[in-house]
């Protein structure tokens, strides 16, 4: 039975998950454990996590907090921050600067009250050269206009269809969005992208044709080459490539069904220009199938031919992308992390040159232990949304023997990198100006500009960061790399740590964390600075013993005070080294 080792996995969680209300739709999907009714494994895992929306840790309010001397009157708009000593705002990064960003609460203005947002992709009009981000919400999908990325407009937004839910995925064709949902009699929504270029911000849209031959579908795929849509994961074709022809978008018409080899979680079809001669100018999908990478030829929606099927040590094939030349397939896996299979993020790779016997290559461990969820190529980077890792990008190196080097990455979820199941939802970096546009599920839309043509790491075939390096805090708990990548690295790359028994420092191994820092020996804590104070908005000063009172960990972060008569602000963290010893 095909994820027969997920099964056992599936009903304990549908039976010990809080029901959350994460849409109207949650109730649904869990009942009596039917895996014909719910999203993938992953998605009961993810009901677990759930959180409220987030703040923004940029703009006007987080500024008033004192927070690490941002200043809205230096960057370039009201949420943009460039990546200054490995932050942006109160984002962690490298390489990777914030032109702007519009939390849950905006991007739902014109479609009713959302708590999360989901996947992303855009469009640029091909007269005017104006781009837009459109990102799936709760209640539907949002229009952001990005053509100025540092001062984005919210065009508006086209409510779902019947009910909100939170999973929802769309693509673009032409000058037309296409949205699915696994809320129930949804169908696929299509809507003339036309309408954005003269609308008026929050303007609430009708969807201008609609698809009803499934009733759900847990992603879609475009293939603009040929123009064909293909939704998988829907409630027909047991789940597998469900075909429609777009090529007129206002009139869709069913063009097939793939279900041999069952449900497909995503796909990508490409016109075929690889190695394998045999199949040059075919239309091919490369299918994400829950425990294998299945290639199958589509160019005759009639008789749809099965070229290989090939698994690895998988939990759960969740999506993937080819490399320009066709003959590699990269591709992430939700649950390796999550089940402790790999000790860190686990990107795959698949030998698909020859198509009739494709072959698994290895996985390249990156430097957090967060879950990869969606990741893209262009050109030689790979551009990976990792929940709670943010976004990262990888250097293509050499992937015919698992090479690549970490370029830059924005955490979106600071707090931590851990294997759970928030954070970056999914990314898109294929607008012409180059900026790319990533979905926070508790967060919102984030534009952001990467700035690296480099990797970050510089020695050679020498790995980012050494796993066995560890680090153990004033609370007991052993650390890695990715808690000195997390926060504050110029502090944390400080810090000396093992390997078998040997003291290292940080900045001696965690290459990714601190390569924009040097090596300077940390200097001894002497006890909190008793003359350090932070001035409180109703007049008040405020120490140490302040700090170490209660919220020690935001305050040691986030404070700032002055020493004596100086003036330049010394954060929490610096000046009471003892009460922020477990928080540094």
């Amino acid at each position: 039975m095909k994820v027969q080792h997920l099964s056992l996995l599936a009903t304990i969680l549908v039976i010990t998950l809080p029901r959350h209300s994460v849409s109207e739709e949650t109730p649904h999907h869990l009942d009596n454990g039917n895996r014909t009714n719910v999203p993938h494994l992953g998605c009961y895992l993810m009901l677990n996590d759930i959180e409220p929306p987030h703040n923004k840790l940029v703009g006007k309010e987080f500024e008033n907090i004192g927070a690490r001397n941002y200043k809205v009157e230096r960057e370039a708009g009201a949420t943009a921050a460039k990546c200054i000593d490995g932050f942006a705002g109160g984002y962690p990064c490298n390489n990777v600067d914030l032109l702007s960003m519009l939390d849950i609460a905006t991007l739902a203005v014109a479609v009713g009250s959302s708590s999360s947002a989901n996947d992303i992709w855009g469009w640029t009009d091909t007269v005017s050269g104006r781009e837009f981000a459109v990102i799936g919400i709760q209640r539907g999908t949002a229009f952001v206009e990005i053509t100025d990325p540092e001062n984005p407009i919210y065009v508006g937004g086209l409510p779902t269809k019947t009910y909100g839910s939170s999973w929802r995925d769309v693509k673009t064709f032409g000058d037309y969005a296409f949205s699915v949902s696994e809320a129930s009699d949804h169908g696929m929504q299509i809507f003339d992208l036309r309408n954005l270029l003269t609308a008026s911000p929050g303007t609430t849209f009708n969807e201008t044709v609609h698809y009803p031959n499934f009733a759900k579908a847990h992603n879609i795929f475009i293939n603009e080459d040929t123009g064909y849509a293909y939704a998988v994961g829907s409630n027909t074709c047991s789940g597998g490539l469900h075909m429609v022809d777009i090529n007129d978008p206002l009139n869709p018409s069913f063009a097939g069904c793939y279900s041999d080899d069952f449900y497909t979680h995503d796909v990508q079809c490409v016109t075929y220009n690889g190695p394998d001669s045999t199949y040059a100018g075919n239309e091919i999908c490369f299918c994400s199938n829950e425990d294998t990478i299945t290639v199958v030829d589509v160019t005759d929606k009639s008789n749809i031919t099965l070229l290989s099927k090939t698994g690895y040590n998988d939990r759960y094939t969740h999506q993937g992308w080819l490399t320009d030349n066709h003959t590699h397939f990269i591709f992430n896996d939700e649950l390796d992390e999550y089940l402790g299979v790999v000790s860190k993020t686990s990107t795959h790779v698949m030998d698909v040159s020859d198509l009739n016997s494709i072959e698994y290559v290895g996985k390249y461990s990156g430097r957090t232990n967060a879950i990869d969820h969606n990741n893209y190529v262009k050109g030689d980077y790979l551009y990976q949304a990792n929940y709670r890792a943010g976004f990262n990008i990888l250097k293509i190196t050499d992937v015919t023997n698992v090479q690549f080097q970490e370029a830059g990455f924005f955490d979106i979820y600071p707090e931590s990198d851990s294997n759970n199941f928030n954070g970056a939802w999914s990314n898109y970096p294929y607008f012409p100006s180059g900026n790319i546009v990533i979905s926070g599920i508790e967060q919102g839309l984030f534009v952001l500009k990467f700035n690296g043509d480099e990797p970050l790491d510089n020695h050679g075939n020498e790995p980012l960061d050494n796993p066995d390096w560890s680090y153990t805090r004033g609370n007991g708990k052993e650390v890695d790399c990715g808690w000195v990548a997390g926060w504050r690295p110029d502090i944390r790359c400080k810090k000396v740590g093992f390997i078998d028994g040997e003291e290292i420092k940080a900045s001696d191994v965690c290459r990714a964390a601190c390569s924009d820092h040097p090596c300077i020996d940390q200097p001894a804590c002497d006890g909190d600075n008793p003359d350090w104070v932070h001035r409180k908005s109703n007049g008040r000063n405020k120490g140490c013993d302040w700090v170490r009172k209660r919220f020690t960990r935001k305050r040691c972060r986030n404070k700032v005070g002055v020493i004596g008569d100086v003036e330049v602000g010394y954060l929490a963290c610096d000046a009471c080294c003892e009460s922020c010893s477990q928080y540094c």
